[in-house]
């Protein structure tokens, strides 16, 4: 998935003050209101902090390392255009790529040798974007990453490959993988206590979800009053129309969420992972990243959220868990 530049600053300080806070579902709190932004003293110095997406260091042929984001919404990997010249990267046929305002042709180069870790990939094909929407050296996509697990760890500003172990404490919630769709993950969740699809996304700075979920959220009212037109920009440059509400709630498992930040609209990779049929969400980092940590526990088929340890959400899930 994209990294959503997003073009109004009323989205920009929703997206960093959205969520009112996570806690168990079964404490069942009522949703905190959103704060409005033209009036929160907390905008400006919030606002330039919405991009939380982790990355770690690339070997790219041995030169680097490079700062890559790892995506598991995308199903190809991606090096900026700067970096591919100045490694004088060789040229490859071209590839269709799927953004979030459709296809398009692009160029792509060869890469000898692609290592993070201990972990090397050979004769990889990478689609060659433009360095300043990407803004980072590149992405490693669903081709890449494969069956590894991967933890994103908030609390410390590092994300991690390889197993994961999994926690058993009160604050520690795992939800189930319930299908697979060519190599990304699904996980069931419900509005307002309506199923949705849901997979997440840790190349989006922004979580959206498409046209079904808008026409559900709007029958069911299960979203703020007020709305705003915004503009989505994708990785290859291409704009998007979208519209901005808050979810009055977003539930994944046993964890509730409250006044959730989503931009709707016709956005491609619902349609190119076959998604468009029933409301989906694409769970972006500003959701991801009230969490203390968030692991993707592919060998398990899980996902295992780690609430925050210092904070209210942390008294009232301990209150729920031993009441």
């Amino acid at each position: 998935m994209d990294s959503l530049a997003l073009s109004r600053r009323r989205l920009a300080a929703m997206l960093a003050l959205g969520l009112g806070g996570v806690l168990p579902a079964t404490a069942r709190p009522a949703p905190l209101d959103l704060p409005d932004p033209a009036q929160d003293p907390l905008v400006e110095a919030t606002k330039k902090a919405v991009d939380r997406r982790l990355t770690v260091q690339v070997l790219i042929n041995d030169a680097g390392p490079y700062p890559f984001l790892i995506d598991t919404g995308a199903n190809a990997s991606v090096i900026s255009r700067d970096l591919a010249v100045s490694l004088d990267l060789p040229r490859r046929s071209p590839v269709t790529f799927h953004s979030i305002a459709g296809a398009e042709l692009v160029e792509t180069v060869g890469v000898d040798r692609l290592t993070v870790g201990r972990r090397t990939r050979r004769g990889m094909r990478m689609s060659v974007l433009p360095s300043r929407y990407i803004r980072s050296a590149g992405v490693l996509g669903l081709d890449w990453l494969g069956s590894q697990g991967l933890v994103l760890d908030f609390a410390r500003n590092q994300m991690r490959l390889g197993s994961v172990v999994r926690r058993t404490d009160s604050l520690s919630v795992t939800v189930p993988i319930v299908s697979q769709r060519n190599g990304l993950h699904l996980i069931d969740a419900s509005v307002v206590g309506a199923s949705v699809t849901a997979f997440l996304d840790t190349g989006s700075t922004t979580t959206v979800g498409n046209t079904a979920l808008m026409h559900q959220t709007l029958r069911r009212r299960a979203a703020s009053r007020d709305w705003a037109d915004i503009q989505l920009l994708s990785l290859t440059g291409q704009v998007l129309q979208g519209r901005l509400a808050a979810l009055k709630s977003l539930e994944l498992g046993n964890l509730k969420l409250g006044n959730v930040p989503v931009v709707f609209g016709p956005v491609h990779t619902f349609e190119y992972w076959g998604l468009t049929a029933r409301p989906a969400i694409l769970i972006g980092v500003d959701v991801l990243d009230v969490f203390e940590s968030v692991a993707l526990d592919f060998n398990r088929g899980q996902v295992h959220f780690r609430l925050p340890s210092s904070s209210t959400s942390r008294e009232a899930a301990l209150d729920a868990a031993t009441s």
